[in-house]
């Protein structure tokens, strides 16, 4: 399938989506990084101009039609899942998490999830506020100085990027997956999001259209 990019860590397998998530088979997981829910609300309250529902929709209905591809039993969401404090953005993950009564629902907070417990409590999630490990992975909002070894990684906050050299001088940033010893850096989900071109190296990286995902 072009919309999703199969790799073998260690004994997992995961596939990196072209909607700038990924999905662990075996175990039904989905991984989520910076979705920034109510940033358009966010922004209007600070003067600029902005739809109301800008991002907001968009990104609900690329997350349903996530779930409706792959059987779910659980989301891990990487922190920055709301973007600041609460307002009327937050019925609709309300709203959202109430339709899935079945999917386990993970919150590790960032930087921006900054709301009382009782709302994320309300949202039906469970909420860590630094790391979670399971197995060999530990997951965490930013990517962490220090892993033990052995010990891969996953996280997002860096909202990562690709500068790809397209014909003439010009040059196409596009979301990637930055895979590096142990770390796996997520591009961020939401739709209002920046990225941060993040130079190669000596890692993999792995670009998303939105549609595919390509190794560069």
């Amino acid at each position: 399938m072009r919309d999703r990019l199969e790799l073998r860590i260690k004994n997992k397998t995961v596939y990196l989506l072209a909607e700038k998530c990924i999905f662990f088979p075996e175990n039904q997981t989905l991984v989520i990084a910076d979705i920034h829910l109510g940033k358009a609300a966010h922004f209007r309250k600070a003067g600029i101009i902005i739809p109301q529902q800008a991002g907001t929709d968009r990104d609900y209905k690329l997350l349903q039609d996530v779930l409706k591809k792959y059987e779910t039993k659980r989301i891990i969401f990487l922190g920055d899942l709301f973007h600041s404090s609460e307002n009327a953005a937050w019925l609709h993950f309300v709203d959202f998490s109430s339709q899935y009564p079945h999917t386990e629902l993970i919150l590790i907070k960032g930087n921006h999830d900054i709301l009382p417990l009782a709302y994320y409590q309300q949202g039906n999630l469970k909420v860590h506020l630094e790391t979670l490990q399971e197995d060999f992975i530990l997951y965490s909002h930013a990517p962490l100085p220090e892993v033990p070894a052995g010990i891969l990684n996953i996280a997002g906050h860096v909202h990562p990027a690709a500068n790809l050299k397209a014909r003439g001088k010009q040059t196409l940033r596009l979301p990637c997956f930055h895979l590096e010893q142990s770390l796996l850096l997520l591009p961020a989900f939401g739709s209002l999001t920046g990225t941060f071109a993040l130079p190669k190296g000596n890692a993999q990286q792995f670009v998303t259209t939105g549609r595919t995902v390509l190794a560069i």
